[in-house]
């Protein structure tokens, strides 16, 4: 490659257009071409970078913990945060035999000391670097896809016959096993039967469904062993023009892989606890769907994906979750005369790691109440069993304050509206946050509609509802310090709480109905009651705090302690630190605005 081409490549690569003309050059000359073969490790935690490298041809995974969570590919560089930070939690294997460029550390830092566009890219602006790994999530996706295995995606039971098998019975046994085909054994050859082929025979033909079910059956079915490549039943897939395949091991059949789950699986690798949610026949298997949502969390934020995105994921999956143990302890009749909530962070989908819980259940007027005991009871006690540990201000459906009929929900809110005092406030504010995630949601758009209407133009009673957002002092002192004890920063009450407590403030004063954070501050930009580039600041500054507790969560979880909102600032590397200072700023120049808008200082 000539100098005019090696010039060429980089000013094709971000964040090198960037450089001056000069600067360019210098990046050129300070470049040496290497070659690596496959497996080799180039960096580890043992073995700092003296590199930035720059992909020419081949591919390098980036692992965490042995767990492969990043590819980087043609004109990618990696891995700067070594360089500058002068260590790294990750290990860098080449997948593929590599050809890149190496530019040697002191180059490096002499090109971002010169060029600050050049250096914001790598140090100072997290929302870009965030975006740029967005873009290559795609690749990385299909990179994930090309390695993973057939027992990686979700496998159905099989539902395996003997050839004399009347047809009925062999469907009633596909019934019970909830699949879509029926395997028919015939001594030591297997076909299969689909519900296309029984439409065939038994609508079309005049086959009796009482006789034998060999008959109808296709043979030889397409098999694929439990350890072979994804991408090789894709092909298996489209080159045999077939919608499921059977899996084995050990030539054994032990499932059968559907071509719909298969691409399921390409899209949305979190899809596979979904199914296991929605198939689920007992609690323990929903239980057992559950235990894998910290794994998800644990992929994606290694992956850079926004907090926002992660926490309505994991919420989604909650839901469906809640809603599923609902249907399965709960009579049917019982079931559809009641709503059953989430409030507070659940409601927001904010919520992540497995925290408190906070539902409600609203009954339905002229319904006995008592009927609920102690199913809720069961329900509460079910799921402090599947991880989510009990409130500890009893908000929960266990607790007949929180189950009680749509009438007297409607006195209680009332009450709150009216005569607040002591909880009243925070009782209001989770509430507000409620969501419904079974039963009849009709019941709670109906208090829901009466808090909107009845808090209008009620000032003195917002100034109140707003005010809790200022109660915790902001970690930061006069001259952009972190104020810490023993290392230690509470996030929540320092920064999440703020945000949150105001922005829900200013919600409820504008009637705007969405419950999670980010959502409510888009619609309140579209009101230009402050300008857009405050609120994107502010949405930062939610972002960096959210994702900073996750962070030191999941760094707990890791060393099974019990984790908090507390964050360790020894922990963090010089840019977090910053960001964390700038949230803080943030979050003050926020509490001002409240301040003025809800005129605090006019009241006790």
């Amino acid at each position: 490659m000539s100098l005019h081409d090696q010039e060429a490549f980089l000013k094709s690569v971000h964040p090198f257009e960037l450089l001056t003309p000069k600067e360019l050059t210098k990046a050129v000359n300070s470049m040496d071409i290497a070659y690596y073969k496959k497996d080799t490790t180039l960096i580890s935690t043992d073995n700092i970078s003296n590199f930035l490298y720059l992909i020419i041809k081949g591919e390098v995974g980036e692992y965490h913990n042995d767990e492969l969570v990043k590819v980087y590919n043609n004109s990618n560089t990696f891995d700067a945060d070594s360089l500058i930070y002068q260590k790294t939690e990750d290990s860098f294997r080449v997948l593929e035999e590599l050809i890149c460029f190496e530019m040697k550390k002191d180059d490096f830092k002499a090109l971002m000391d010169s060029n600050i566009e050049f250096k914001n890219y790598y140090i100072k602006d997290l929302a870009n670097r965030i975006q740029s790994v967005k873009q290559k999530e795609y690749s990385t996706q299909m990179s994930g896809f090309m390695i993973a295995r057939v027992t990686d995606s979700y496998l159905h039971k099989p539902c395996i016959v003997d050839s004399k098998k009347p047809i009925m019975d062999a469907l009633k046994k596909m019934e019970k096993l909830k699949t879509n085909c029926i395997l028919v054994a015939d001594k030591e050859k297997l076909g299969i039967v689909t519900d296309s082929i029984l439409r065939h025979h038994i609508l079309y033909n005049d086959y009796n469904k009482f006789d034998p079910i060999g008959p109808i059956a296709l043979s030889p079915i397409i098999t694929i062993e439990h350890n072979d490549f994804l991408f090789n039943a894709l092909l298996s897939f489209t080159k045999n023009s077939i919608k499921r395949i059977v899996v084995t091991k050990n030539n054994k059949v032990i499932g059968i892989l559907e071509q719909l789950d298969l691409l399921s699986y390409f899209a949305n690798h979190t899809y596979l606890v979904a199914v296991q949610i929605k198939k689920a026949n007992s609690i323990d298997e929903l239980k057992l769907a559950s235990k894998d949502f910290i794994n998800i969390i644990k992929k994606l934020h290694s992956k850079g994906t926004k907090v926002e995105y992660i926490s309505k994921l994991i919420s989604e999956l909650n839901e469906k979750t809640y809603e599923k143990l609902y249907e399965m302890i709960l009579p049917k009749n019982l079931s559809k005369n009641a709503c059953l909530i989430v409030m507070g962070s659940e409601g927001r989908k904010e919520q992540m790691l497995k925290t408190d819980q906070d539902n409600a259940l609203i009954i339905k007027n002229g319904v006995d109440t008592k009927q609920y005991e102690k199913y809720m009871k069961i329900f509460t006690k079910t799921l402090i069993d599947f991880g989510f540990p009990r409130c500890s201000g009893n908000i929960m459906v266990s607790n007949e304050y929180w189950r009680k009929s749509l009438d007297s929900f409607k006195d209680e809110i009332n009450r709150w509206l009216e005569a607040p005092s002591g909880t009243d406030y925070m009782y209001l504010a989770i509430f507000i946050d409620a969501i419904s995630v079974a039963g009849n949601h009709k019941l709670l758009d109906e208090l829901k509609n009466i808090i909107y209407k009845n808090v209008k133009n009620k000032s003195v009673f917002m100034a109140n509802f707003a005010k809790v957002a200022l109660i915790f002092e902001t970690p930061i002192g006069m001259f952009t310090n972190l104020i810490s004890k023993n290392n230690q920063i509470d996030v929540k009450k320092g920064g999440i709480f703020p945000i949150v407590q105001g922005i829900r403030s200013m919600a409820l004063e504008n009637s705007i109905h969405a419950t999670n954070t980010n959502s409510r501050m888009r619609e309140l930009k579209k009101l230009k009651i402050v300008d857009d580039g405050f609120y994107n600041a502010l949405e930062e500054a939610f972002d960096t705090l959210l994702n900073l507790r996750l962070k030191e969560r999941l760094r707990y979880y890791e060393n099974e302690k019990i984790s908090n909102n507390k964050i360790d600032i020894k922990n963090l590397n010089q840019l977090e630190l910053e960001l964390l200072k700038d949230s803080f700023k943030i979050v003050n120049k926020f509490k001002n605005f409240l301040t003025h808008h809800f005129k605090l200082n006019m009241i006790q």
